[in-house]
C-alpha cells in the first residue's frame, strides 16, 4: 500500500521565539515522530485483526459453525426457547453486525486506494467511522516521505495559485481589520464603441460571486503539530478529506518561500485555501468577485514606440509633404516638440525612443508598472523645477507610464474626500482599490453597511463597492486632501492596477517567498509611497537596508525617506509619531486618523511607513505588534521575509506572482531592482542640477530679456500677438494662464468639449499653423480614420464661430495648415507680446497677470494633452510670467503701492507656484520688517512647494527673516 496519511513530523517544528531558517537536515524525519506513528499504526492494525479475524474465529469456537448442516423445516417454529437457542440468535446478530462492519471496512479501503471520498454504506453510522479510523491508523505505518520544498531565497518554476474551488481568477476581495470579515465586492466596467465620442456606449457587468476560505496553520502546541488530517477533521468533520486540502494548495507559494509538495508536511504560518463547506472559528471567509477586465492598451515595446515616434519625428514627413505640396515637412518637423501618448504598464525591458531621437534604457524598470513609472516621472518633473526642460529620461518614463491612471486615482480620491466632508460623513476604510484606464473601483471594509457615496461616485448593488468613471469626474473641483495616502500599487490583475492601503493593515505586513523578488517588491512600495501625489507627504523609515539603497531612494524624495540602524530606533520614532497623533486627534475632538484628515489636519497626520529589510526577532515582533495594535494610527510596518507575527503575510515567487494571503488577492507583483533605481537616482541628480541652473537664469531676467531668450517658436508667439485683438473685442478666447479653457460663440456637445478644446489649444500654440499630420499625431497618437479627423475639425470650426464677414475663425491657409484668426484672443500670447515691449507701465502688466486662474497650462486631463507636457510654450510661459511679475511688483513697490505689488506677486505665484524667486520677493516685501508676516509667508511657501527642494537663496532669506524657522536649512 503506497498511499500515506498526513503525519506530524518533527521537521514542522519552529522555535517558539520566532521563525528560524531551515537547513537540509530539517527535512529529514525524526525518530521521535516515527516511533509515535508506528505505535499508533500497530495499535490500529491489532484492532483491525481482532475485529476482522478474531470475532468470527471466536464465534466459531464458542458457538459453532454458523452455516446450517441440513435443510430447514417447520419444526423450529414450535420448538421451545432454550438458552442454547437464545445464544444462537445473539450469535446470528453478531455475525450480521460483523458482516456489515466488513462491508464498511472494504468500502473505506477501496476509497483510499482510489484516492476518492468513500460513499456512505447504508446504516453505516458508527461502524463506518470505526473502520475509517482503523484504516487511517494502519496507513500511518506506510508514511515515510519527506518534503522537498523551497527554502527561503531559493528559486523555482512558477506555480499557479489556487484561490477557490470555483474559478475566480485574480479577484477583487477584501477582509475587515483584525478578523478580516466578509466584504462585498463588485465592479462596473465602462466600454465605449463607435467612431467618435458621440457614439460612446456604457454597460455594467459583474461576474459571479464566490466565497474563498482560508485556514492559517497553527504553531506547534507542545509536541503536537498541525496536520492536514487534523485540519480536515476539525473544519470538515472528515479527516479523509485531507486530500482535498492537498490538491487545493499543492505548489501554492507560501510566505516562507516554500510550497506544499507533500501532504504529510505543512509549516506553521502557512495559509491554506479551504473547501467551501469548511467551518469553524479558525476559518476566514472572503467574498470574491473578479473584476471585469478592461481591454488592455497596446503595449509600448521598443519597436512600436520607436515606430510611432519616428512617424512624429519625420520619417513619414515626405508623405505629408507630398500631400501638402511641400509644406508638410516643416509642419511635421514641428512635431519633434510633441510627446506621443502610449500606455505600457508591463512592456518588456529595453530602450525607449524619445522625440529628440535618443534611446533611454529603461531596463527592468518596466517591472514597476505604468503607475509606478508615472510616479518616477513626477519625481523628475518636481526636481527639474518650473523652468527646466524635460530631459530624455523623463520623456521615456512618461511614454512608458500610465499617467492617466495615476491622475484619475488622485483626482477621484480627493473629490471623494471633499464631497464626503460636505455630506458630513466619515470616510470608511478601503480594503483594496482597482484602477483601470477609465474607472476606479474601491472595495470597502465591512461589507455593504455604508451610506451611498457622493456624486460622481456610484455604489454597486452589494453596497460594499464604490465606482468612479473617468467621464463623470469632469467639472468637480479637486481641492481636498487624499483620503488614503497609504495606498500602494502592489500588483496588476485583470488589466487593473491593484492597490492596498497599508494603514488599514491590522498589524505587521510581511512580504515572503523568494527573498530577492520580495525585496524588489518592497523597493517598489517605498518608491510608490514617496512619488505619487495622493501620498500627501507620506514618510518612510528604512531599517537595515544597505546605505547605497537608502541613499538612492532618498534622491527621489528629499526629506521624506530616513534611515535608521535598528528596529529599536524605528520603534522610538513610531511611538513618538503615534503619541503625537493621539494628542492631535484629542485636541481636534475627532475619532480616528481618517476623521482628522477630513477635519483639515492631513499635513500633521501623514502616514509613516517603517520598512524592514528582514524579519524582526521575537521581542521586536512583540513590540511592533503592540505599536500597531491600536488600529489605524498613521504608522505602518512592512518587512521582507516571513514572520509569524505578521497579520498580513504576502508571498511572491521567482516569476513575480504575488499572493496576498488572507486578503484573497493575487496578481503580477510590482517590482523595482536596486540597479535600476541607481540609474533613476542618476537621472534625478542631473535633472536637479539642470533645474537649479535654469531657475538661476530665469530669476535674473527682465521681461524683455526673457522674451529675447525664447526659442524661435516663442518669438513667433510674440509676433502673432501683435495683430491679435484685445479680449474685449475678440470673438473667442483661449485661456492658458491657468487651467486650459476655450470660450467660443457656438454650442458644443459636452462629451466632445475636451477633445475640441485640445484641438483649439494645439492650434493656438502654433501661430505659424498646424498641418493635419501634426493634429493626427498629437490628438490621436494611436491612429484615427480620416472621417473622424474631418468631423472633429468641422465641429471645432462650428464651435469657434465666424468673423463679421462670415469666414470661420478656424480655417486652413493657402499652404493647408490650420490657423486661428486674429479675432481669437489667447492670454498667453498677449502676455508674451507685452513682455517683449520695453517701457510698458507696471499697472498694465499687472492687469494682464490678473487673468491668472491657476497654474499656467494646467488642468489638462492625464489621458489627453500628453504633447503639452513637453511643449516649449509651457516652459516659456513660466519664465515670462516670473520675469513680468517681478518687474511689475518692483515698479509698483517703488511707487508706494505695496498692496498692488503683493497682488502681482501672488498672481505670479498662482501661475507658477514653484517660482522660488517670486516667493523670495514676497518674503522681502511683507516680512522685511515683520517677522510674523515672514513666518506666515514661509509656511505658505513650504506648503506650495511640497517636495520641491529649497534653493540655497530661499533658505538663507527665510532663516534671516524668521530665526525661529531655522529647520528649513
Amino acid at each position: 500500500m503506497s498511499t500515506t496519511t498526513p503525519k506530524r513530523p518533527a521537521s514542522e517544528r519552529r522555535k517558539t521565539s520566532g521563525f528560524q531558517p531551515r537547513t537540509a537536515a530539517d527535512h529529514l524525519p525524526r525518530a521521535e515522530a516515527s516511533e509515535r506513528h508506528v505505535g499508533k499504526g500497530l495499535a490500529a492494525l491489532l484492532g483491525m485483526l481482532v475485529l476482522v479475524v478474531g470475532v468470527p474465529v471466536g464465534l466459531v469456537l464458542l458457538v459453532g459453525n454458523p452455516l446450517p448442516t441440513s435443510a430447514p423445516s417447520l419444526d423450529w417454529l414450535t420448538a421451545p426457547v432454550t438458552a442454547e437457542a437464545l445464544i444462537n440468535i445473539v450469535a446470528v446478530l453478531v455475525w450480521l453486525v460483523w458482516a456489515h462492519f466488513v462491508v464498511c471496512l472494504v468500502a473505506e479501503w477501496r476509497a483510499v486506494r482510489a484516492g476518492r471520498l468513500p460513499g456512505m454504506v447504508p446504516a453505516g453510522g458508527g461502524s463506518q467511522l470505526v473502520a475509517r479510523r482503523l484504516i487511517a491508523g494502519v496507513l500511518l505505518l506506510a508514511g515515510t516521505a519527506t518534503m522537498t520544498g523551497q527554502a527561503p531565497g531559493q528559486t523555482g518554476a512558477p506555480a499557479a495559485s489556487v484561490v477557490s474551488t470555483a474559478e475566480a481568477g485574480a479577484s477583487a476581495e477584501q477582509g475587515a481589520r483584525g478578523g478580516l470579515t466578509v466584504g462585498e465586492v463588485g465592479t462596473i466596467e465602462q466600454a465605449s464603441a463607435g467612431a467618435t465620442e458621440d457614439d460612446a456606449a456604457r454597460e455594467s457587468a459583474r461576474s459571479s460571486v464566490t466565497v474563498t476560505k482560508f485556514y492559517e496553520v497553527k504553531p506547534p502546541a507542545g509536541r503536537h503539530h498541525d496536520t492536514l488530517w487534523d485540519i480536515a477533521d476539525r473544519t470538515m468533520g472528515d479527516p479523509y478529506r485531507y486530500k482535498e486540502l492537498y490538491q487545493l494548495n499543492k505548489d501554492r507559494v507560501q510566505p516562507d518561500g516554500r510550497k506544499l509538495q507533500d501532504a504529510d508536511l505543512i509549516q506553521p504560518g502557512w495559509q491554506l485555501v479551504m473547501p467551501s463547506d469548511a467551518t469553524g472559528p479558525d476559518i476566514t471567509s472572503v467574498r470574491t468577485q473578479a473584476p471585469a477586465a478592461t481591454p488592455a492598451a497596446p503595449a509600448t515595446t521598443p519597436d512600436t514606440s520607436r515606430a510611432v515616434l519616428d512617424e512624429v519625428g519625420g520619417r513619414t514627413a515626405q508623405v505629408a509633404a507630398d500631400a501638402a505640396g511641400g509644406a508638410g515637412s516643416e509642419a511635421v518637423d514641428r512635431a519633434g516638440d510633441l510627446d506621443v501618448s502610449s500606455s505600457s504598464s508591463d512592456s518588456g525591458a529595453g530602450p525607449v525612443a524619445v522625440p529628440d531621437g535618443q534611446e533611454v534604457p529603461l531596463g527592468d524598470l518596466a517591472l514597476g508598472g505604468g503607475m509606478v513609472l508615472a510616479g518616477l516621472a513626477l519625481a523628475l518633473s518636481t526636481r527639474r523645477g518650473p523652468y527646466g526642460d524635460p530631459g530624455a529620461a523623463e520623456q521615456a518614463l512618461r511614454l512608458a507610464a500610465d499617467g492617466g491612471r495615476a491622475e484619475l486615482l488622485d483626482r477621484g480620491l480627493r473629490v471623494l474626500a471633499a464631497e464626503r466632508v460636505e455630506q458630513g460623513l466619515a470616510l470608511p476604510d478601503a480594503a483594496a482599490v482597482y484602477v483601470g484606464d477609465d474607472q476606479v473601483i474601491v472595495h470597502l471594509a465591512g461589507g455593504g453597511e455604508h451610506a451611498a457615496p457622493p456624486a460622481p461616485w456610484q455604489q454597486t448593488e452589494e453596497g460594499g463597492v464604490w465606482v468612479l468613471r473617468a467621464a463623470d469626474l469632469a467639472g468637480y473641483p479637486v481641492d481636498g486632501p487624499a483620503p488614503w495616502p497609504g495606498l500602494v500599487n502592489v500588483a496588476r490583475s485583470h488589466g487593473f492596477d491593484l492597490l492596498i492601503d497599508l494603514e488599514y493593515a491590522p498589524g505587521l505586513v510581511s512580504i515572503g517567498g523568494d527573498q530577492q523578488v520580495a525585496r524588489e517588491v518592497a523597493l517598489s512600495t517605498v518608491v510608490d509611497l514617496v512619488t505619487h501625489p495622493w501620498s500627501d507627504g507620506t514618510r518612510v523609515t528604512l531599517v537595515g537596508f544597505a546605505g547605497s539603497s537608502a541613499d538612492t531612494l532618498a534622491e527621489l524624495a528629499p526629506g521624506r525617506i530616513d534611515q535608521v540602524r535598528s528596529i529599536e530606533e524605528a520603534l522610538q520614532v513610531g511611538r513618538r509619531d503615534t503619541d503625537a497623533r493621539r494628542t492631535l486627534l484629542r485636541r481636534l475632538g475627532v475619532d480616528g486618523v481618517l476623521a482628522g484628515r477630513s477635519a483639515g489636519a492631513g499635513g500633521d497626520l501623514r502616514p509613516h511607513v517603517i520598512v524592514l529589510s528582514g524579519s524582526p526577532g521575537p521581542q521586536e515582533a512583540q513590540q511592533l505588534t503592540e505599536l500597531l495594535a491600536a488600529g489605524r494610527t498613521g504608522v505602518s510596518v512592512v518587512c521582507v521575509g516571513q514572520t509569524l507575527a505578521a497579520r498580513w503575510r504576502f508571498a511572491v515567487d521567482a516569476s513575480g506572482h504575488l499572493d496576498l494571503g488572507v486578503l484573497g488577492l493575487t496578481g503580477t507583483a510590482r517590482r523595482l531592482r536596486h540597479g535600476d533605481l541607481e540609474t533613476v537616482a542618476g537621472w534625478v541628480r542631473d535633472t536637479a542640477e539642470d533645474g537649479r541652473e535654469a531657475s538661476a537664469r530665469a530669476a535674473a531676467l527682465g521681461p524683455a530679456d526673457a522674451v529675447a531668450t525664447l526659442p524661435e517658436s516663442g518669438r513667433a508667439h510674440v509676433d502673432a500677438a501683435a495683430s491679435m485683438q484685445d479680449r474685449q473685442e475678440a470673438r473667442a478666447h483661449v485661456g492658458l494662464l491657468g487651467p486650459v479653457v476655450v470660450h467660443a460663440q457656438g454650442q458644443v456637445n459636452p462629451a466632445r468639449e475636451e477633445l475640441l478644446t485640445e484641438l483649439v489649444t494645439l492650434v493656438a500654440l502654433h501661430p505659424e499653423g498646424v498641418h493635419d499630420a501634426v493634429l493626427r499625431i498629437s490628438l490621436w497618437p494611436r491612429g484615427v480614420d480620416d472621417d473622424v479627423v474631418e468631423a472633429t475639425l468641422a465641429s471645432a470650426t462650428q464651435w469657434l464661430g465666424t468673423r463679421e464677414d462670415g469666414s470661420p475663425l478656424l480655417d486652413r491657409d493657402d499652404s493647408g495648415r490650420w490657423r486661428l484668426g486674429r479675432e481669437v484672443h489667447v492670454d498667453w500670447l498677449e502676455l508674451a507680446a507685452l513682455a517683449g515691449r520695453r517701457g510698458v507701465e507696471p499697472q498694465r502688466l499687472a492687469e494682464v497677470l490678473g487673468q491668472a486662474r491657476g497654474e499656467t497650462f494646467s488642468g489638462t486631463p492625464g489621458t489627453r494633452y500628453s504633447w503639452l507636457a513637453f511643449h516649449q510654450a509651457a516652459r516659456d510661459a513660466r519664465v515670462v510670467v516670473t520675469a513680468v511679475a517681478r518687474h511689475a511688483a518692483s515698479g509698483l513697490a517703488s511707487l508706494g503701492d505695496t498692496g498692488g505689488a503683493e497682488r502681482v506677486l501672488r498672481d505670479g505665484l498662482t501661475l507658477v507656484p514653484r517660482a522660488q524667486a517670486l516667493w523670495r520677493d514676497l518674503l522681502r516685501l511683507l516680512g522685511g520688517s515683520d517677522p510674523d508676516s515672514a513666518a506666515r509667508v514661509v509656511r505658505e511657501m513650504t506648503l506650495a512647494l511640497g517636495d520641491t527642494a529649497l534653493e540655497p537663496e530661499t533658505v538663507s532669506l527665510a532663516q534671516h527673516l524668521t530665526p525661529d524657522l531655522r529647520e528649513l536649512g
